[in-house]
């Protein structure tokens, strides 16, 4: 990879990385604002998911610059895909999980507060 690829790579990935944290900010001024006035008992849920998904993109992100020289240094190039391939799929399905919780959440605000859950 020649160095203004891996700068323009490195660059694509700090704005993905700061658009996905803003998007979840937003989500949680919306919920610590507009929900909690008008459904309290849902609050916890959506917060709950949100902070998840924050910590799991966080997480994600430093793996995926931890990964490439940590397996440099251990098992080379061969080892590097597979490793990646199951960061992949493990930080797929936790994202997945999050979500989840967040559309449980939705789900709950869509009932009327006094039904129960």
């Amino acid at each position: 990879m020649t160095g203004s690829t891996a700068l323009f790579m490195g660059a694509a990935s700090a704005f993905s990385l700061l658009l996905n944290l803003g998007m979840l900010i937003a989500f949680v001024v919306v919920v610590l604002t507009v929900v909690r006035r008008h459904r309290p008992d849902a609050v916890a849920l959506l917060i709950g998911a949100l902070v998840l998904e924050f910590f799991l993109t966080c997480l994600s992100y430093a793996a995926s610059l931890i990964l490439p020289q940590l397996m440099s240094s251990l098992g080379g190039v061969a080892r590097y895909a597979e490793v990646q391939a199951l960061n992949v799929f493990v930080f797929a399905l936790a994202h997945a999980g999050t979500r989840g919780l967040l559309l449980w959440g939705i789900v709950r605000l869509a009932r009327p507060a006094d039904e129960p859950a």
